[in-house]
């Protein structure tokens, strides 16, 4: 009787183990496949064509500052600059407050800190190193969306600097741009 509940347990345990060596293995097959992103307007009319479904979901100061991260990246193609100031040209009451000038728009209507361009670089060159280690590549307008997502949730700690953390931050920034160029 001992001997069958003894075999009973190793039948369960080399059950489950192989069930587990499975799903460890279906786990390390699957791998994140980051979204298909658009291509960035390179014209005004694929500035209103991107910016379309943010107008429609009455959140186009999203678009703006998705851009801005973009932009702070030095990642925003010369053709997508030209076409934001033909934006502006033809839509001046837009950034009036800020004399046409998109970027500094959307800091006063975000009320963004004079830190956040650290937060964006920072956040970037730790998330962009993770998904290149994962083995995909951070597409930056994805990156802008996530930085959004994350700098607009309620309890968000991004660009909320403790301690020296503000510091270390602009010394990772600064190494990190003089090593890239």
């Amino acid at each position: 009787m001992l001997n069958l509940k003894v075999l009973f347990l190793v039948i369960v345990f080399i059950s489950f183990n192989v069930e587990a060596e499975d799903k460890d293995a279906q786990l390390n097959q699957e791998q994140y496949n980051p979204p298909v992103m658009p291509e960035y307007p390179e014209s005004y009319e694929e500035v209103m064509a991107t910016l379309a479904p943010y107008y429609q979901a009455e959140r186009p100061l999203d678009y703006f500052f998705e851009l801005y991260v973009i932009n702070t990246l030095n990642k925003l193609p010369k053709k997508t600059v030209l076409a934001l100031e033909d934006f502006n040209i033809k839509h001046p009451s837009f950034f009036e407050s800020t004399n046409g000038d998109w970027k500094a728009f959307v800091k006063k209507q975000l009320h963004l800190s004079n830190t956040i361009d650290v937060a964006i670089w920072d956040l970037w060159i730790r998330n962009s190193s993770n998904a290149t280690n994962s083995g995909w590549e951070y597409h930056p307008w994805h990156y802008a969306q996530n930085f959004l997502d994350n700098y607009s949730s309620e309890g968000s700690k991004v660009d909320i600097w403790e301690g020296d953390s503000l510091e270390l931050a602009r010394k990772r920034v600064l190494e990190f741009r003089e090593n890239s160029n």
